[in-house]
This record gives C-alpha cells, sequence and structure tokens, in this order.
C-alpha cells in the first residue's frame, strides 16, 4: 500500500500542472516559454537524480532513500502552494522533481526484492495502473475542485497529505532481512559506487533503452502542461471540459499499463511491444499535426490513444533489469528512467518556445 501511495503521488505531481497551467498563467502572466520551463524543471531534476537515487538504493536500500527524497517533495509541494514568481514556481517543481525522482526506480527495486522474476513484469503493471490514478485524479477531480476551492488551497492539502505518506514510508517500508545483510555485506565505497553505474551503461543493449521516452514524451507534454491550453485556445473549452478531457487520458493510462505487461507475455517480447507502441503513437501525432481544424471528438480519440500507447515504461524498467547484474538493478533500472524523463523535459520545453 506504501508502494502504491508513493505512485499515485508521483503521477498527481507530474500531471498536476496541466490543469492548473491555465490559471497560473494567467494569474502570473507567464509567457509560453516560461510555462514550458516551469513544467519541464520538474522532468530535468527527476532526470539529472536517476544515477544519484539509483546509487542511493543500492548503497542504503528503499526506506532510507525513499523517505530522505520525500523531504524534498514536501517542501516543494509546500513552496508551489506559495509561489509569487516564476523563479518560485520554477524552485518548487525542481524539488519535487529531486523528491519523486526514487519513487519508481524504488518501488520496482522493492518489488524486485519480493516478488519472483517472472512475475515481476505482471506486479510492475499493477503498480504502474495504481499509480496511473493519481494522474486521473490530477484532471477532472482536480478542475472540479479549483472551481470551488483556490488552487494553491487544494495544493497545500495535497501537501500535507505528502506529508504522511513520508512518515509511512520512514516506519512502514520493509525489504526482506536478506537483501539487508546482502548490502550490508557489499559495503561498498563512493568509487565503487561510480564504478557500478558505469558498468550499468555498458551494459550491451542499455544505451538503447535511452530513446524509448522520445514517443512517450508526446502523452506527457499533453497531460502534463499542454494539452489544457491547447483545449482552451483552440476548442474554448473550460476548466471542466478540459479537464473531461485529460481524464479520459487519464483512465486510458490506467489500463495501459496492465494490457503492456499482458502484451509483453502474450507475445514473449519486451522489445517489440515498445517499438510497435512507439510506432502508433507516431502515426497518431502525424494524424493530429495534418488534420485541419479537427473536431473535439478526433483530439479527444487521439489524446486518449498517446494515452494508451505511451504506458510502456515499466516494460523498459524490466528490460533493464534483465541487462545488468543483480547488484546493479538500482542503477540499471535508473539509467533507463534518466533517458526516459530527459526525453519528457526536453519535449515540453521544445514545445513551449515553439508556441512562444
Amino acid at each position: 500500500s506504501v508502494l502504491y501511495a508513493l505512485g499515485f503521488t508521483n503521477l498527481f505531481l507530474r500531471c498536476s500542472l496541466g490543469i492548473l497551467a491555465p490559471t497560473i498563467a494567467s494569474e502570473m502572466q507567464l509567457s509560453p516559454e516560461t510555462l514550458s520551463l516551469v513544467a519541464s524543471s520538474f522532468f530535468f531534476a527527476y532526470a539529472l537524480m536517476q544515477i544519484p537515487s539509483g546509487m542511493l538504493l543500492d548503497r542504503f536500500g528503499a526506506r532510507g532513500t525513499l523517505s530522505t527524497l520525500l523531504l524534498f517533495t514536501t517542501a516543494g509541494a509546500a513552496l508551489f502552494s506559495f509561489a509569487e514568481s516564476s523563479a518560485e514556481l520554477i524552485l518548487a517543481r525542481v524539488l519535487m522533481g529531486i523528491g519523486c525522482a526514487g519513487i519508481f526506480s524504488g518501488a520496482f527495486f522493492v518489488i524486485n526484492q519480493w516478488v519472483a522474476p517472472e512475475k515481476v513484469v505482471t506486479q510492475s503493471g499493477i503498480l504502474h495502473s495504481f499509480a496511473a490514478i493519481g494522474g486521473l485524479c490530477a484532471t477532472a477531480p482536480l478542475a472540479a475542485l479549483i472551481t470551488f476551492y483556490p488552487w494553491r488551497a487544494a495544493f497545500l492539502a495535497f501537501t500535507a497529505g505528502v506529508a504522511v505518506l513520508l512518515v509511512a514510508v520512514a516506519f512502514g517500508l520493509r525489504e526482506p532481512a536478506h537483501a539487508v545483510a546482502a548490502r550490508r555485506q557489499r559495503r561498498e565505497t563512493l568509487s565503487n559506487v561510480l564504478v557500478g553505474v558505469s558498468r550499468a551503461v555498458a551494459q550491451p543493449g542499455m544505451k538503447r533503452l535511452f530513446m524509448v521516452g522520445i514517443p512517450l514524451s508526446a502523452q506527457t507534454t499533453l497531460i502534463g502542461v499542454w494539452g489544457a491550453p491547447y483545449l482552451r485556445d483552440v476548442h474554448g473549452l473550460d476548466e471542466i471540459g478540459r479537464g473531461n478531457v485529460l481524464l479520459v487520458m487519464a483512465i486510458l493510462s490506467v489500463f495501459g499499463h496492465s494490457f503492456m505487461g499482458f502484451l509483453a507475455r502474450y507475445f514473449n517480447s519486451i522489445k517489440w511491444v515498445i517499438i510497435g507502441c512507439a510506432l502508433i503513437i507516431f502515426a497518431l501525432d502525424l494524424v493530429l499535426a495534418l488534420t485541419q481544424a479537427p473536431p473535439l471528438w478526433l483530439v479527444t480519440a487521439i489524446f486518449a490513444a498517446l494515452a494508451f500507447f505511451a504506458m510502456y515504461p515499466m516494460l523498459a524498467f524490466s528490460h533493464a533489469r534483465a541487462l545488468v547484474p543483480g547488484e546493479l538493478v538500482g542503477r540499471g533500472v535508473a539509467v533507463t528512467n534518466m533517458g526516459i524523463m530527459s526525453a519528457i523535459a526536453v519535449s515540453q520545453l521544445v514545445f513551449g518556445w515553439i508556441v512562444g
């Protein structure tokens, strides 16, 4: 349950700016370029912290690492609630990105310790599906909430929830005794840890995994920041209308994680499922780009399909697990996630520049 709550928190923080972006941009007079920087700062910090968080997981375990990182998440969420300038918004998003950086790699790290190897993909898919509910709550429910309460009050209430989760992780997250004992026996020095990172990157096939974030960045760019402004400016939707379209995306995301795990088992291949999803995403992007004045039903259908077929990150993590030795699992997953988050951050930043 603690892992599920962590995943929920991660996806809510990633996606909440999508609904809040038009309101915040209007309130603080943010240009598209500045808004894109606010959005992408979370993902740049998230990406840069992947290798350090993986090192910390392998060296200190999940409980100590995740509870420490959640201090940054809590501080960032609180600062975001009171921010009065773009600089404060960016700093807040950076702190939240640092704090969330180890959540999915840490959850995968714990699952890998407790679950048999043949069930890792299934359990990871279930975790991601539940986490996607956080993204779901960051759409129409959040849009409805901020029509009754100021967005700052709504975000501050979520901050209190993150603080409660911090306590739960610090006192409730457990690892198998044999895993703790093995980690203590290794007693890696800092130089050993850094060598381990380079070993993880050097494993055959790891560098190609860096590319998997490029196609799925389309989904996060839309639901995370630019979908709501597009729906407002092009289709004239109000907050509830925008939230409903993004809600459809979030619902499809919930089912997408589990379905990708099913496809990987059915075809007995992770690689070809990822490649197939990437090709579908490219085709959907092309339709949206080339269609003049697309009707709202078509836009909603394309947004939903993009969300569904972008839900393959855990397949990439599972593939990374198979590529690295057992003692480097944390770093292998972290390196993969770094590639994914870097692609998302760059995509959001470039999209904002283009809109500006």
